[in-house]
């Protein structure tokens, strides 16, 4: 038998095998797992370090690809609804990744945006924390995944503050397929605010994390005084806002343009005051904003209405009869449920085919839009943890692995 021969390679060439070896097999790894494989060596922490590495495993693992849970807003009342039983099972529940911050009574979650969150202080409640830190704007971006975050305070808006902060809006635009990095949208207020906290001409001012600069837009735009700005989605390369009769306020970033799209009067039935919660956001997936609001004449059946992608308006994706999912979660007709988001559904061919996922004590629960049939998962209970209650209200955050670098 010939002996086997070794084939002959430089030191330099067999190392930069290793590296194109490791590099593939850890962009497969998950990225909370990632964090742990950190500490196993010098070398580990540089490669996973990297924002190079970082970018690739965001590419190789998209942010639509799954969501691990659903935040609550802030940390102070922190909890979590896990969809990932691997999260569920090796999460610690006594920690809270929102805790991040010095001489503050609690982080509050603004806005998630494909893996980051964008996030503000809420000052604390004893007389030793500085006034004046209060009267200056002050934003977080943070990477819940690798406890990574930068702290902004935009500029111009500072500067024109005198009394409390003339911030009147802010979103998160960050979208890894087109690029590593993000932007923040401000919005701020030319003149103190008249009445009810509200003025009608605003800067836009620009954080982007590639520059790590600030730029103040040239032109004011007119801002719409039903519209809530405080809440900003992005989708599509702009950020929007919706309004109380459904009217919608866009910016698309890389265009530099405003839009409205107009609503629809209310009803006599549906209004304000009988409108009991609503879900306004980007699908799962990506590429599509969706529209529910819920009326506490009829908390089961409801319609998911989609924006047009030309921005010609809205439209009736879906009626949704949640009667079925009663008879096992009775406590859905007392309006205890929570509408997390609509997804597409797994190992569907059929791209229209979609599941609306709720919670409900102790449950998550997958309804089929398509063809009316639903799963429902329990949670694993949690130490302190009451699942007589939901663990989150509609004010909740998508949170999905990543190691985007902020």
């Amino acid at each position: 038998m010939q002996p086997l021969k070794r084939c002959g390679s430089s030191l330099p060439e067999t190392i930069l095998d290793y590296e194109d070896i490791l590099t593939e097999i850890l962009v497969r790894v998950p990225a909370r797992t990632l964090v742990r494989f950190k500490c196993v060596s010098k070398h580990w922490l540089s490669l996973i370090s990297n924002p190079n590495f970082c970018h690739l495993h965001t590419l190789r693992n998209p942010p639509h690809s799954s969501i691990s849970a659903f935040f609550a807003r802030t940390s102070s009342e922190f909890c979590l609804v896990p969809l990932d039983l691997d999260h569920d099972q090796t999460s610690n529940s006594n920690c809270n990744p929102l805790n991040f911050g010095h001489n503050l009574y609690a982080i509050e979650i603004v806005q998630s945006c494909n893996g980051l969150f964008l996030c503000c202080p809420l000052p604390a409640e004893d007389s030793s924390f500085s006034t004046t830190t209060t009267s200056k704007p002050l934003y977080y971006v943070l990477n819940p995944t690798t406890n990574q975050f930068s702290t902004l305070t935009p500029p111009a808006a500072a500067a024109a503050t005198t009394g409390k902060p003339r911030v009147f809006g802010c979103a998160l635009a960050f979208d890894p397929s087109k690029s590593p990095h993000y932007k923040v949208v401000f919005i701020w207020c030319v003149n103190e605010p008249i009445h009810a906290g509200w003025c009608p001409y605003h800067h836009i001012e620009i954080y982007s994390s590639e520059t790590r600069s600030w730029r103040l837009l040239d032109s004011s735009f007119d801002t719409q005084p039903q519209v809530r700005y405080e809440e900003g989605v992005y989708c599509n390369g702009a950020v929007h806002w919706v309004g109380i009769d459904c009217e919608m306020s866009y910016y698309h970033i890389d265009e530099e343009r405003v839009g409205l799209v107009d609503g629809f009067p209310m009803s006599y039935e549906k209004n304000l005051e009988t409108r009991l919660s609503r879900y306004f956001r980007e699908s799962h997936g990506g590429g599509h904003l969706h529209l529910i609001d819920i009326y506490g004449y009829s908390l089961t059946k409801f319609e998911v209405m989609e924006m047009g992608r030309d921005y010609s308006g809205w439209f009736v994706k879906y009626n949704v009869d949640l009667d079925p999912l009663c008879t096992t979660s009775p406590q859905i007709l007392r309006a205890i449920f929570v509408l997390l988001t609509l997804a597409p559904e797994e190992n569907e061919e059929d791209e229209e085919s979609s599941s609306l996922l709720l919670h409900t004590p102790g449950k998550v629960i997958s309804y089929n839009l398509r063809n009316k049939t639903f799963k429902s998962i329990d949670l694993t209970p949690k130490a302190g943890v009451d699942d007589s209650f939901c663990r989150i209200d509609w004010q909740n955050y998508r949170y999905v692995e990543s190691l985007a670098v902020v």
